[in-house]
């Protein structure tokens, strides 16, 4: 699956198409079920499942109705548009460079009183002992 530069987008996204993926799973369709009865070409209705394409709004109906879903289509439209408009925001903060977007973090990193990370690769640095390291 392709990543989007802005993670948050691609995770709107991809939630986006998990609720499309359940009302399949829920109608009973499979993939080119809901591509055959949308008019669409098999691979279309798994690229947007998978989030490596994002639907248009008369996708969305097409795909809700192939689902006998369409009163949820105007929920999931607005949530598509609200995932687009995080990608133009996005697209609008990087045109001027990353310096201006970083530091529009600032304030927050200011306010900041406790900063806690995980991560599952690496050792933490009081268990880096040279016992430890040999």
């Amino acid at each position: 699956m392709s990543r989007h530069p802005s993670s948050s987008v691609q995770s709107a996204r991809e939630a986006l198409a998990t609720r499309l993926r359940e009302i399949r799973l829920d109608s009973g369709l499979t993939g080119r079920g809901v591509a055959a009865r949308a008019g669409w070409h098999a691979s279309k209705s798994s690229r947007i499942e998978n989030a490596v394409t994002p639907p248009s709004d008369a996708d969305i109906r097409a795909w809700c109705s192939a689902c006998g879903a369409d009163g949820q289509a105007d929920d999931l439209i607005a949530a598509s548009r609200s995932t687009e408009s995080m990608y133009v925001e996005w697209k609008r903060l990087q045109r001027t460079g990353l310096r201006r977007l970083q530091e529009s973090y600032e304030p927050l990193f200011e306010r900041t009183r406790a900063l806690r990370v995980y991560c599952s690769n690496v050792v933490p640095g009081l268990l880096q002992t040279p016992a430890y390291a040999t």
